[in-house]
């Protein structure tokens, strides 16, 4: 004889899933004809809140971070773009006191007094020749503009040297502060004549074989004598800046200092001669 089941059957999946649905549906419409989910979902979103927030702070401090280095980078790339620019800048001051100065000497060349019985041409220095043992430059004026060996070489200050190779296009001078070379001076002051020579720096000119009682003293002035027949009279030549007595020799020396700007010029001034016109 057949037993009756003890439990009743489960709802099955079906029924179950479609209960489910039409509750849905049910709380569905209910919220949104008459809002009443609205407090379940505020409790809901007071309670997630703080969970989103502290899942979503690793990624805000990632770009933050990721935010901070692009600016970094971006500073650091304008911090040398505004070095390379003031770099920039600083050259170009440079050059544009480098012009000013060579045009204050130009000026100051062209202002020159006119020497007797010569006539200046103005010659650019192209370079130095490496000798340790003669100054010598080279100069951008030869046989084609008039020059010739032996002319006197001058800057705005005074007596530079003298000209002692000529080719076509160019000129070698040799510089009054090289050891062989000499010119006849005077003394402004009481018209002594001494000859000063080089010493093979650019700085300093000696009066060798000085009387021990030549009447020569500091700051006199020395100018060209024009006794030799190469260097025009009247040309400043050196100022002196120390006597030294005797020495193991009956003589004196005189420490001078050129009165050329020797080193610091990139034009001189060739005096070679005036062509006499013949006469009609």
């Amino acid at each position: 004889m057949a037993h009756a089941p003890m439990f009743a059957r489960a709802i099955g999946p079906t029924v179950r899933l479609a209960m489910y649905g039409l509750a849905c549906l049910a709380l569905m419409v209910v919220d949104s004809r008459y809002g009443a989910l609205n407090a379940v979902r505020s409790s809901v979103a007071a309670l997630v809140h703080p969970v989103q927030a502290a899942l979503a702070r690793p990624f805000d401090l990632l770009g933050d971070a990721a935010e901070f280095f692009s600016q970094h980078a971006e500073l650091v790339r304008e911090k040398r773009r505004m070095a390379a620019e003031g770099e920039r800048l600083a050259a170009l001051l440079q050059d544009r006191q480098e012009l000013e100065a060579e045009n204050t000497r130009l000026r100051a060349l062209l202002d020159l007094p006119p020497t007797a019985g010569t006539v200046a041409v103005a010659a650019r220095i192209t370079r130095i020749l490496p000798d340790p043992f003669a100054r010598r430059l080279v100069i951008d004026r030869g046989s084609a503009d008039g020059i010739e060996p032996g002319r006197p070489v001058v800057d705005a200050a005074g007596l530079l040297g003298q000209v002692t190779a000529v080719y076509p296009d160019s000129s070698v001078v040799t510089l009054l502060t090289s050891s062989e070379q000499a010119a006849p001076v005077l003394n402004l002051r009481n018209g002594l004549r001494l000859i000063v020579s080089g010493t093979g720096a650019d700085s300093l000119l000696e009066v060798r074989y000085l009387d021990m009682h030549a009447d020569l003293k500091a700051d006199d002035v020395l100018v060209t004598s024009g006794l030799d027949g190469v260097y025009p009279p009247g040309l400043q030549v050196a100022r002196v800046l120390s006597v030294e007595p005797p020495r193991q020799t009956p003589f004196a020396r005189a420490i001078c200092q050129p009165a050329a700007e020797i080193g610091q010029h990139r034009h001189v001034l060739v005096l070679k001669a005036k062509k006499e016109e013949p006469t009609p």
